[in-house]
């Protein structure tokens, strides 16, 4: 998928030398609290501007029953404070339609919904939206998504899998995401759904990607500076492949178990965090109580 040159867009995210960066990426594991404290989707709010600030473009494409997930969503950013217009896509041809472009260019957040990412990348891989998203992102635009909205982030997407615990080569295929970050790729409903396997086989195949297992109602904020904070109730697991010593997942028959060694995994839960070009995690200082 081709990248753009930067264009400026809307949503004021200069950085210290007055130029603009890009927006937070927002990657949801899924299933995320919709009816209590809300406290992933009110980061997507606070992210994108806040309560009176925030414009939300919410993108119910990737779902099969897109009316009802969009009202969904709507009602609550709406209730969090936010302005928030649904973007029906209903086939390529709405990817170059000049109002839903305008539109986009005006947000400070596009929100994608679950479903099925393969959808999301037929609608909108190689049109014009799908180059105004990543224009509108590089220029500070929040860009989030939940579930399968969480996958399509990537260059790297995993479109079709199963759980399982040994990395195989059956358990995992890949194909071109959105193109928003080019080192992740990302899983999600990942303990929920057993699929640590398929994130071990995709790293194996792909040792320079960072594989990225996110657990429900938990998410990552990938800042401009390249590095990812975790919020949510969950755990989020982070597979590196770059030191990776051997590994036979290319020879050996697709339904067989390869070997793996050298990987290095961390396990992060809410306040962690993971440089991605420094490929090390941090965790909060806890303060010395008195004794």
């Amino acid at each position: 998928m081709a990248h753009d040159k930067p264009e400026a867009s809307a949503p004021d995210a200069h950085g210290k030398d007055g130029h603009l960066q890009r927006g937070p990426l927002i990657a949801i594991g899924g299933a995320e609290d919709k009816v209590g404290a809300r406290n992933v989707l009110r980061e997507v709010v606070r992210h994108a501007g806040g309560p009176k600030q925030a414009r939300i473009a919410v993108f119910p494409t990737a779902s099969s029953i897109p009316t009802e997930l969009a009202g969904t969503y709507e009602a609550i950013f709406r209730e969090l404070g936010a302005d928030v217009h649904v973007v029906r896509i209903e086939s390529r041809s709405d990817g170059e339609d000049p109002r839903i472009l305008a539109l986009v260019k005006e947000m400070t957040a596009v929100f994608f919904t679950g479903g099925d990412q393969g959808r999301i990348v037929t609608m909108l891989g190689g049109t014009e939206l799908a180059r105004t998203i990543r224009r509108a992102h590089r220029s500070g635009c929040v860009v989030a998504g939940t579930s399968a909205g969480a996958s399509v982030l990537c260059d790297h997407m995993i479109a079709q899998g199963k759980k399982g615990y040994a990395p195989r080569r059956e358990l995992v295929m890949l194909a071109p995401g959105l193109g928003l970050t080019r080192k992740l790729v990302i899983d999600q409903h990942f303990a929920q759904r057993h699929r640590i396997g398929r994130l071990f086989s995709a790293v194996a195949m792909n040792p320079f990607l960072i594989g990225v297992g996110i657990d429900e109602d938990t998410a990552i904020v990938l800042r401009s500076d390249k590095k990812m904070d975790v919020i949510g109730r969950g755990t989020v697991t982070i597979i590196d492949g770059s030191k990776i010593q051997h590994t036979d997942i290319h020879e050996v028959p697709r339904n067989s178990s390869a070997a793996l060694l050298g990987l290095s995994v961390h396990v992060l839960t809410q306040g962690c965090g993971y440089d991605i070009d420094g490929r090390q995690p941090s965790w909060p200082s806890r303060s010395k109580e008195a004794t």
